[in-house]
């Protein structure tokens, strides 16, 4: 079925540090009118009456929607039909029930049943297609696509009805003939069209939930009807068989391939239709985490999945079908459409402009677009309108009026020139002007701007932050299941993040950005406002955000100085971590377990959600119900007194949840939501999959030793891999002391005990004590570098510089040899110690091409680092003249194939292209491990993989839970990113002697 519910990760608006608000702000003042009865800490809520935040600054889209048949609404609509001969609507309702309507009426009020399959078939869960027959005023016939429970073989059927012509039509159910079935699950397809040929057209799903992807295979394997577009003639039969292959179907000769097969390669196609004048089949295709897609189907077409979504790996290592694999004619980004749905051309004359459009949309965001394909290209493709509708349908009459089917409203709606834009012209551009503060200068709040604080701040470089809600006056947060918030139109939630200028003075506090979310009535945008020098105003940043570069000293030393920089978000960057078009992902912070704690109003303590419960900003059940006990699991992070394990879980939680979790975008599988339990997290114990930085016997998170745990070196590194991935350029020592000692208390079994690695840290252990104890400089220089010999021994040896007490010149030494060293899995681990001047000038992430390209690289010193530098570890991938290894391709003669230009743009994109068997899978079994490597084989008994180190793991199918592709190139993300200009010129020119 539709999807009715992808590692950039911008700092969260909600999850930084937290500033005291009851003196920041002058709460007896603004946060309400004060009152004898201090049992709540806002007794009564002031109205908030002078916002400005309203619209959008971005120019308005040329269409809006509008309600068509405003007296007529359906419970839930799928899909919608037309009859030859009758100017009427079928509309079929997901759970049985079809009506038919006059559609030449837009004030037609009276809706006719046409067919209740809920009654006639008990068993029915939902329909999903309907169509007529071209002849149909000659026989009658009606064909309809329902879903019985998911799960069965033939769940998913095709059956055709005929209809007496009886006024009005009332479809006969006694006169059903089951056409073709097949597996149902949670992607059935089920759309139903009669080509230009007379043929029917029907769609299929690969037939499995929404994740893990294609659960049953079904993408590439034509031997079943799933993933298809199949094409049969139900006008004539074949011997027991209801209908016929047409004999140019492109299969019919194949042996093991079902000959009703079109095309292939589909996830879950949702609706499709023919162009009106040349027959081309359009079909809209529901992704799965990155891309929604739009084809233009071919015969014999073959369109990826599950290898790819879109032109994004996924299961690379399938086999690929009967044919090649085919672009997708038009993708869009989750940041924009979730869940597509095909549509119709347009041509209708009420609206010129659209003629020869094909009209389609999105049903998670409400987006529509039109395109218009000719000479084998899209030659025009726009944006027309922004809507509140979920899309699942469209319907178009004989005149060629296109309508949008809302299945939440349940309403038909149609296009038209926009009346009212979003856009406004006066959207605030400067702080003082959107009536959130009745003194910007002096930063007190307008009255109904309310301050709250959360349990757990995040890091953000040294930065705090003072956070608010406004919402209009007399609107509340409505709470959806029990479980999300809802919140009111032009609801603002507004964070201003401030730096010390000199670390440890509170009075050298410097105010760099205000972030406003703004919850437009569909979803939540993000703006930020730039603080001027004078600290008396902020100005609305461009669209493509900013950096802030500043002075900073400590108040040891407030002459010495070190250069910071602050980067503010641009807008899309906003909408990576707040979702836009997920409600109850975009908000991350002000939620019930951050919000659960004692806030001071004035002289009043009390819990917040209790207070905003009574104040009707939050429904009052969110503290009634349970009294904040559902939602105790968020502490501060440093707040010793309490429990260490919840202590870190709240730290991973604020700073790598709004990644790590479903439908979050993170590269890998784990999940870092605190409510899991610790054997939900599909962390602790397993191996990583996005890079193991040398560490032996690596695990993400291994218990007792937090050495050999790949979650503590990213957070204690620069450069390459560090995290949090963005939002944080600095290492926070408090946080990964605490992640350190929280993996040192977690139990540990007998039968994880890795040998060679406890050996190995005694051994380590050892050599740090006699160094320590003993002052030999070259003595301690060679213990010191034996153990950084290893990455965990440099962990070792990092953690030992902050905790332990040793002489200034042997901490020198450390870093002198940590930072001097030719492997930068250890540099970065010490780089923070060094002054900025001395750090590596790398590329970072946004890289000039064309000013790299210009640069003359040494094909020889290019050599070493592609052998030597195992930072890169090209080597440990791909074979040159037979040197190296064979996980990736061989690179001996890449520079015949690949220009310089098309060398770099594979290393900054290595997804970009691909060959697809080059991927990793992640199967989760059902004791809770996770294993990860290549796929090498497949069947009925298991699969085996293998690992980076060509060792093969072979899973039985019973103790298989998921299977999933990660998403990712097996070639890092970012490779260049941490080398210095010239040694990526080096290595682009000894990849291009590779002839």
């Amino acid at each position: 079925m539709i999807d009715f519910c992808k590692e950039i990760c911008f700092r969260s608006w909600f999850a930084l540090s937290v500033v005291y608000l009851g003196l920041v702000t002058h709460p007896g003042q603004l946060l309400a009118e004060e009152s004898n009865d201090a049992s709540y800490g806002i007794t009564k809520r002031v109205p908030w009456n002078s916002s400005r935040i309203k619209g959008t600054p971005e120019p308005s889209l040329p269409y809006e929607t509008e309600r068509a048949f405003p007296n007529l609404k359906f419970n839930q609509p799928l899909a919608v039909a037309t009859a030859p001969g009758e100017k009427r609507f079928f509309v079929a309702e997901r759970k049985g029930k079809i009506f038919s309507f006059d559609y030449e009426d837009q004030a037609n009020s009276q809706i006719d049943l046409f067919f209740d399959l809920k009654e006639y078939e008990p068993k029915l869960n939902e329909i999903y297609g309907i169509t007529f027959h071209p002849q149909f005023e000659k026989n009658r016939y009606v064909y309809i696509c329902y879903v019985l429970k998911p799960g069965l073989p033939e769940g998913t059927r095709v059956s055709r009805f005929k209809v007496p012509d009886t006024k009005p039509l009332r479809c006969d159910p006694n006169s059903e003939t089951i056409l073709i079935e097949w597996l149902s699950g949670g992607h059935n397809g089920g759309c139903l069209r009669f080509g230009p040929d007379g043929f029917l057209y029907i769609s299929t799903g690969d037939g499995g939930p929404a994740s893990p992807p294609d659960i049953h295979n079904a993408g590439q394997d034509v031997s079943n009807l799933l993933s298809c577009i199949l094409r049969i003639d139900v006008d004539r039969t074949s011997g027991e068989q209801p209908y016929s292959i047409p004999s140019d179907n492109p299969f019919v000769k194949q042996r093991a391939v079902r000959p009703e097969i079109w095309a292939f390669g589909f996830r879950n196609p949702w609706k499709m239709c023919f162009h009106p004048e040349n027959g081309d089949l359009w079909v809209g295709d529901v992704g799965w985490e990155l891309w929604e897609l739009l084809y233009r189907v071919e015969k014999a077409g073959n369109y990826g999945w599950s290898i790819r979504e879109g032109r994004q790996p996924v299961k690379p290592s399938q086999k690929v079908g009967p044919t090649p694999i085919l672009p997708p004619t038009i993708v869009h980004s989750h940041r924009e459409a979730r869940s597509i749905t095909g549509g119709y051309f347009y041509q209708s004359p009420r609206l010129k402009d659209l003629k020869n459009t094909y009209v389609y949309g999105d049903y998670t965001t409400g987006k529509l677009w039109g395109l218009r394909y000719e000479n084998k290209r899209v030659n025009w493709h726009q944006e027309l309108a922004n809507s509140p509708l979920k899309v699942t349908a469209f319907a178009i009459d004989h005149t060629g009026e296109v309508y949008i089917v809302d299945i939440q409203g349940g309403a038909f709606h149609r296009l038209v020139p926009i009346k009212k834009s979003d856009h406004n012209p006066d959207f605030p551009t400067q702080l003082s002007q959107t009536g959130l503060f009745q003194s910007t200068a002096d930063h007190q709040l307008a009255p109904g701007v309310i301050p709250y604080s959360i349990n757990a701040p995040a890091w953000a470089d040294y930065t705090t932050a003072e956070r608010f809600v406004a919402l209009p006056a007399e609107t509340s947060v409505e709470l959806i299941q029990k479980r999300w918030w809802n919140f009111p139109k032009d609801s603002v939630l507004m964070k201003t993040i401030s730096l010390e200028l000199e670390r440890g003075n509170p009075e050298s506090s410097h105010r760099l950005e205000t972030q406003i979310l703004h919850f437009n009535g569909d979803r939540w945008v993000g703006y930020s406002y730039r603080w001027n020098a004078e600290q008396t105003d902020a100005y609305l940043i461009v669209t493509e955000g900013e950096t802030l570069k500043l002075d900073i000293s400590t108040e040891a030393d407030p002459k010495q100085k070190s250069n910071y920089e602050w980067h503010i978000p641009s807008r899309a960057e906003c909408s990576v971590c707040h979702t836009p078009y997920q409600n109850y992902l975009s908000v991350l912070s002000f939620s019930e377990a951050q919000l659960n704690r004692d806030q001071k109003y004035g002289d009043v303590v009390d819990n917040q959600l209790r207070t905003l419960s009574h104040i009707k900003i939050l429904p009052e059940a969110v503290w009634t119900d349970s009294k904040g006990a559902k939602a105790r699991y968020l502490v501060d992070p440093h707040k010793t007194s309490a429990a260490l394990n919840l202590r870190a879980r709240s730290y991973l939680h604020t700073n790598c949840q709004h990644c790590h979790r479903n439908n979050g975008g993170g590269g890998s599988t784990i999940l870092l939501d605190a409510s899991l339990d610790l054997s939900k997290m599909k962390a602790v114990g397993v191996t990583p999959t996005q890079g193991t930085f040398g560490i032996q016997g690596v695990e993400i998170i291994s218990p007792k030793d937090p050495f050999r745990s790949v979650l503590l070196y990213r957070m204690s590194k620069l450069g390459k891999g560090r995290m949090p991935y963005s939002g944080s350029s600095h290492v926070d020592q408090r946080g990964t002391q605490l992640i350190r000692e929280w993996i040192e208390s977690l139990p540990s079994s007998s039968d994880r005990s890795n040998g060679y690695v406890i050996t190995l840290r005694n051994r380590q252990r050892n050599l740090l004590s006699d160094a320590v104890q003993i002052e030999d400089q070259d003595f301690v220089s060679e213990k010191l570098q034996e153990i950084l010999g290893t990455t965990s021994g440099a962990l070792l040896l990092l953690d030992a510089l902050d905790r332990m007490a040793m002489p200034d010149s042997m901490k020198k030494q450390i870093i002198l040899l940590a930072t001097q060293g030719n492997n930068p899995l250890i540099r970065d681990l010490f780089e923070r110690f060094l002054p900025e001047d001395q750090r590596t000038k790398r590329l970072g992430v946004k890289i000039d091409s064309a000013a790299l390209l210009s640069i003359q690289g040494d094909s020889r010193e290019g050599k070493k680092l592609f052998f030597g530098m195992s930072g890169l570890q090209c080597r440990n991938c791909h074979r040159v003249h037979q040197h190296g290894k064979e996980v990736g391709p061989d690179l001996t003669q890449i520079g015949k194939k690949l220009s310089r230009q098309e060398l770099l743009e594979n290393i900054i994109q290595p997804s970009k292209k691909i060959d697809e068997k080059y991927f990793t899978y992640v199967v989760g079994t059902r004791s809770g491990k996770v294993h990860s490597g290549l796929l090498m084989k497949k069947d009925a008994s298991g699969l085996t993989l293998k690992d980076p180190k060509n060792k093969q793991l072979q899973i039985a199918q019973q103790e298989i839970e998921s299977v999933v592709k990660q998403k990712k190139s097996i070639m890092p993300d970012q490779l260049l990113r941490d080398l210095t200009a010239e040694q990526a010129a080096h290595l682009l020119a000894y990849l291009e002697s590779l002839k």
